[in-house]
């Protein structure tokens, strides 16, 4: 009776551990945590956006302008997700920079799914939008 007991413990056990586990890592959060409390908004110099379809490139160097990109994003609600399926029409990366200095970078797929990268501590993140976020301010800028 007592082995039964213990195999049940030591099935049960590991898998409470995984799923308090699961529950910790996919956290709600929003992008101001994620990333703008990582740098100072005002500091950006330069913001790069890369247009994936087709890979057209626009250099951001008016603070008007990077102001533009960054206000809709600033309360964006996010979902920490591990390794989420990215089937994308078109996707948008944004390489924010300080001094000449990459700091992060981020793609928005769609607007399902938004990753980032910290480039100083070579590690990417990866959220899914809780809501679905109109990229018309940044196709504003292709066109």
């Amino acid at each position: 009776m007592k082995k039964r007991y213990k195999l049940l413990l030591g099935i049960l056990l590991p898998l409470l551990i995984l799923y308090i586990s699961t529950m910790l890592l996919t956290r709600d959060t929003d992008f101001t945590t994620e990333v703008t409390e990582r740098l100072d908004l005002k500091e950006i110099h330069k913001i790069e956006v890369i247009r994936s379809s087709d890979e057209k490139t626009i250099m951001l160097t008016n603070n008007a302008e990077i102001d533009q990109i960054m206000q809709p994003l600033k309360d964006l609600p996010l979902k920490k997700v591990w390794f989420a399926k990215s089937d994308f029409k078109e996707a948008y990366w944004l390489t924010l920079s300080i001094n000449d200095d990459r700091e992060i970078g981020l793609r928005i797929d769609d607007n399902h799914h938004l990753f980032v990268y910290l480039y100083e501590e070579n590690y990417m993140k990866d959220y899914k939008l809780n809501h679905d976020v109109d990229l018309t301010f940044i196709e504003q800028l292709f066109q």
